[in-house]
């Protein structure tokens, strides 16, 4: 096994720039499979399709580092739900999960342990509240509407993050009932899974982080480990 490569409860992080140069954007659409690039050549959006060479581009490229294969050599596909992962062929135990907004993107990668990760830009005009009512279960609700007007927009994003996370480890994302499960949120609570209602055995399997991400964005993973460290590289 390479150096590389994640330890027994280890994850690195991996975060990186949408935002790629022309010099830049030739390069990373030759790492892509044909059927990638005729993907990103039917997006009309100018910006959306460099956002997608340049992320589908540098994923290629970390796995890629990880495996010591060629980038175009990865074959990747993806779940019911969506949720991109390396086919089985690959004989591998790398798992991986990304997430991005705006211009930034996330990436998170483990050794045989199922992951998922949620990056969101702060903005100051969702409404939060209704969202929350959607989305947040019967506990959630009740803590995050404790908290003085204030104080519930950061704790809609730790919350949100928190639970996006969980769900796409689970690899299923918000097309599961939100209430399936409770994650902290209150200001100076440690981020966890606090209650899993589908797989009640399974809580203590379960692992919740916050990520150190840059200022104006807010980010968390869930790994079905017990953590020993969370690395970051750029």
């Amino acid at each position: 096994m390479i150096n590389l490569w994640p330890g027994t409860g280890e994850v690195h992080i991996r975060l990186f720039t949408l935002a790629i140069g022309d010099a830049e954007h030739p390069g990373l659409k030759q790492l892509l499979t044909p059927d990638e690039r005729q993907r990103a050549d039917r997006l009309v959006d100018r910006q959306v399709r460099k956002r997608f060479i340049a992320g589908r581009g540098r994923l290629r490229e970390i796995l890629s580092g990880y495996l010591e294969t060629e980038p175009a050599n990865l074959l990747l596909t993806t779940n019911p739900y969506g949720k991109p992962r390396l086919e089985d062929r690959h004989d591998h135990e790398l798992r991986f999960n990304l997430s991005h907004s705006g211009d930034l993107c996330i990436l998170a990668l483990a050794r045989n342990c199922e992951l998922g990760v949620d990056l969101e830009q702060v903005r100051d005009d969702l409404p939060f509240e209704a969202i929350a009512r959607q989305f947040f279960s019967h506990h959630e609700q009740t803590e995050f509407f404790s908290l003085p007007p204030a104080l519930r927009p950061a704790a809609f994003y730790r919350c949100w993050t928190r639970k996006e996370a969980f769900l796409k480890a689970c690899g299923s994302g918000f097309s599961s009932p939100s209430d399936i499960c409770d994650v902290s949120l209150l200001p100076g609570q440690p981020p966890a899974l606090l209650e899993l209602r589908s797989n009640p055995e399974q809580l203590c399997e379960w692992s919740l982080a916050d990520l150190a991400v840059p200022e104006g964005f807010c980010a968390a993973l869930a790994a079905r480990a017990q953590l020993s460290s969370v690395l970051f590289f750029r």
